[in-house]
């Protein structure tokens, strides 16, 4: 293991600690070390060619706190632009640098100078294997994009932060004439499954991920669309 690769996984047992506690981390820390020697994952996989964000309006997804400003950072430049107005996004993220250098995207959604809630965005096949996600299929050559690593922070949950990135992100697609976004949920993350069902969004498939040591087999297969 490289020291980048080192160094961001303190960076996470850091962030989990301060926002989430000791408990959550110690569970984390142990789920981490088994998924090392082994892993076997199933997820849906979702997409959304953008129509419903143009059905969707301000008014329905405005998030129940004040003080809300969204922000998309697209180079580490912006970053620390955006770092030096007083807006906290290293704090909380992880491997930011090497994430943007990548081309990844990250969406952003703070409350007051606090990051609530984030997403990224890839546009290549490098950007998305930054994100350590399952490696689902992307045409990326034909406009289509990849969403993972969302975060929300613990302070902020269930105010329907998660909602609102989405309608900033439909309006990043039409500006940028994306024409599909495709992202993984793990199956038995129950919480984001309803978050997808209420958003609108479509799963269109199943991926299995498997890993034993350094070996990594992934499949998918398309769901029947009714």
């Amino acid at each position: 293991m490289n020291v980048s690769r080192l160094r961001e996984l303190f960076r996470r047992a850091a962030l989990t600690y301060r926002t989430e506690g000791f408990l959550t981390l110690a569970k984390r820390v142990a789920a981490f070390g088994a998924a090392q020697l082994f892993r076997c994952e199933s997820y849906y996989l979702y997409e959304n060619n953008g129509s419903a964000e143009r059905m969707r309006r301000d008014a329905e997804f405005l998030p129940g706190v004040d003080g809300v400003t969204s922000a998309v950072i697209r180079t580490n430049e912006e970053a620390d632009a955006l770092e030096a107005q007083g807006f906290h996004f290293r704090k909380y993220a992880v491997d930011t640098k090497g994430r943007l250098d990548r081309g990844a995207i990250a969406f952003c959604i703070f409350v007051g100078h606090e990051l609530g809630n984030m997403t990224w965005l890839c546009t290549t096949e490098q950007a998305q294997h930054s994100l350590n996600e399952p490696p689902a299929t992307v045409d990326f050559s034909n406009g289509e994009v990849w969403q993972g690593g969302a975060w929300t922070n613990p302070e902020y949950r269930r105010m329907g932060l998660y909602r609102y990135i989405w309608l900033k992100e439909g309006e990043y697609y039409r500006q940028n004439r994306i024409s599909k976004g495709r992202w993984a949920v793990a199956k038995r993350n129950v919480k984001a499954l309803t978050a997808q069902s209420k958003a609108g969004n479509v799963r269109y498939g199943e991926g299995r991920l498997i890993k034993v040591l350094w070996w990594t087999w992934w499949s998918e297969k398309p769901l029947t669309q009714t």
